[in-house]
């Protein structure tokens, strides 16, 4: 993939500074953007930036930092907790889609039932996770610093973090040169840098972790032969729940999930 050019980094990196706006990360990001050179935003780095509106940095972090905008390492933890956060919300509901189809098919239901079934669980747990995000806000770290307008910068805000006028400049200079290498000792002196690992971007993934896998799901139940299609689905759901785990622990338990549900479905339907 082709690097980031210069002018497209400080691009991107103003972008980033305008969209932590407030906040000690404003500073950080402006640190990096005088480093590069100034010039017309290209098509791709309308393109980027048009994405990091609607998804977040923390979803685009990796990309980002193969692409050479290595201040998007600042991301990469919370990058990981938004993964794994996603990663749970699919497979809940990969568990509870076959579960469900089972159980319904154990009681011999209609291809319309359990259509409508997923498309009750998919809204009904895409709302859970936007009422959860809702009565559960992140807890920040407290900032008792002088607010981002009113500092001199990042060195400005070492400083009146009582840090040592030497160690301060060494800091910034050592981010300058390699992010990487200096980005842990910033954050240990100056851990309001640390992005929230919950944000508005965090609930809509959550949310969509739901509605992507179930929705398709009740259009592709429609067109598989009703006798067996629920069991066609089942199948295909948990080699996705392979895909997104990369293990057999998980696969195996929704498999084994939806086989219980059905024989006890069955037996009961029987009685």
């Amino acid at each position: 993939m082709q690097p980031f050019t210069p002018s497209e980094k400080y691009a991107l990196l103003c972008t980033l500074s305008d969209q932590e706006s407030g906040s000690v990360r404003q500073w950080f990001f402006l640190e990096l953007a005088v480093l590069e050179a100034k010039g017309p935003r290209s098509k791709r780095a309308r393109y980027w930036i048009f994405l990091l509106a609607w998804l977040g940095p923390a979803l685009l972090a990796p990309s980002l930092i193969q692409r050479g905008l290595h201040g998007a390492a600042l991301y990469l933890p919370a990058s990981r907790h938004r993964f794994q956060l996603i990663s749970q919300s699919l497979n809940d509901a990969l568990l509870l889609g076959v579960s469900l189809l089972a159980l319904l098919a154990g009681f011999n239901r209609l291809t319309a039932s359990m259509q409508f079934g997923l498309w009750l669980l998919a809204i009904t747990g895409a709302a859970w996770q936007i009422w959860r995000t809702r009565i559960r806000p992140p807890v920040e770290i407290e900032n008792t610093l002088p607010g981002a307008e009113a500092s001199l910068g990042l060195y400005g805000i070492l400083i009146a973090k009582e840090i040592e006028p030497a160690l301060a400049q060494g800091l910034i200079t050592g981010l300058r040169q390699d992010i990487h290498a200096h980005l842990a000792a910033l954050q240990s002196q100056l851990p309001e840098l640390a992005p929230p690992s919950s944000t508005q971007h965090a609930k809509a993934f959550k949310a969509s972790s739901w509605l992507i896998p179930l929705i398709p799901s009740a259009w592709l139940l429609g067109i598989l032969p009703n006798a067996w299609g629920w069991l066609i689905y089942s199948l295909l759901m948990i080699a996705l729940s392979y895909l997104i785990n990369r293990q057999w622990q998980t696969p195996a338990l929704v498999a084994l999930s939806g086989l219980c549900v059905y024989a006890l479905a069955k037996l009961a339907h029987w009685s």
